[in-house]
């Protein structure tokens, strides 16, 4: 989005960000933001805001690592900023299945595809993850699939995780959601 702050991009009049924040409040205890810029920003929307705990961007791995050495439930809901469209069921699936398999990494995915930013992750794995990220390792689903993981297909509610990533994606939907 040309450099802009993905999470603070208006959406329908709110920042992308708030869209999650909302979503999540009444299935956790504590909301918290992974931003490394604008700070005071997304502090107005959490509970607590972390930045990386490594140096230079190390991508998404990174904001997840920061989360999991903050949170003290042995379960850590993520998910990314650019998904404004989630509805409450979609989370209930995936907090359900987590809670039957709390010590593997619970992933949203259509049929084989997976969305990786869509997760429930063990606590547990702070250190391992840490070790990965140290190791230059940077690719979410290679280190997922490196630790027992479940899926939890959502084919048929698929059109919640639409992503947006540029200004015509962001223009389009809301658009697209004024007209209906």
């Amino acid at each position: 989005m040309g450099g802009s702050d993905k999470g603070l991009v208006p959406f329908q009049s709110q920042p992308m960000v708030a869209f999650a924040v909302e979503l999540v409040r009444p299935f956790v205890d504590k909301v918290v933001i992974s931003c490394n810029r604008h700070l005071p920003d997304y502090a107005v929307l959490a509970d607590q805001v972390v930045e990386d705990l490594l140096e230079g961007f190390q991508g998404p791995l990174a904001g997840i690592l920061a989360g999991l050495r903050v949170c003290r439930s042995d379960q850590v809901l993520v998910l990314p900023c650019d998904t404004p469209l989630l509805e409450p069921l979609l989370i209930e699936r995936l907090l359900g299945a987590a809670s039957h398999a709390p010590h593997s990494i619970t992933v949203l995915s259509e049929g084989d595809k997976l969305h990786p930013l869509h997760a429930v992750i063990p606590r547990l794995l702070a250190d391992d993850l840490e070790r990965w990220l140290e190791g230059g390792q940077r690719a979410v689903q290679r280190w997922m699939r490196t630790h027992p993981m479940q899926l939890v297909d959502i084919s048929d509610l698929s059109e919640q995780l639409c992503n947006l990533n540029t200004f015509q994606e962001l223009q389009s939907l809301e658009a697209l959601k004024s007209d209906s």
